[in-house]
């Protein structure tokens, strides 16, 4: 019995640091899955809310769209500036539809649980690309 905690062996490790070289498809990402996510509970208004809010729902749409074509950009690109400014991109869009979403519940066009589960995936998405976006510029190595 060891009283220096848990043994590891050198093979795990050695997989495991493999496993974090090895580049991962967008797919892959946790960020983008959460955001097609999203985007889908938003097709899904479309049968929630009436049709005179078509138009909206069109434009929170969009901005999810946006948002998940920033995931892929800063995922594609090599200059970490550049990569920052598409997550905080991610970052504003994303905040956006929490805000849109909050005004559809307000106007008792979803339901309460409709709006707690879209936002507990935003903050999701949210924290996620400021944990990306933190770890590119540095801050998330210590």
């Amino acid at each position: 019995m060891s009283t220096n905690g848990v043994v590891i062996p050198q093979a795990t490790i050695q997989d495991s640091e493999q496993k974090k070289r090895q580049h991962r498809t967008l797919r892959q990402m946790p960020i983008y899955r959460d955001i097609a996510n999203l985007k889908y509970f938003v097709v899904c208004l479309y049968e929630r809310v009436p049709r005179k809010f078509t138009r909206y729902i069109d434009s929170i749409l969009l901005t999810v769209s946006e948002a998940k074509k920033c995931v892929g950009l800063a995922h594609a690109t090599r200059d970490s500036a550049m990569r920052i400014e598409y997550l905080d991109m991610v970052h504003i869009f994303v905040e956006d539809v929490q805000d849109d979403i909050k005004i559809l519940h307000k106007m008792n066009h979803i339901s309460k649980d409709t709006e707690n589960k879209i936002r507990q995936l935003t903050r999701g998405i949210v924290a996620q690309a400021i944990a990306l976006r933190d770890y590119t510029s540095g801050q998330g190595n210590s």
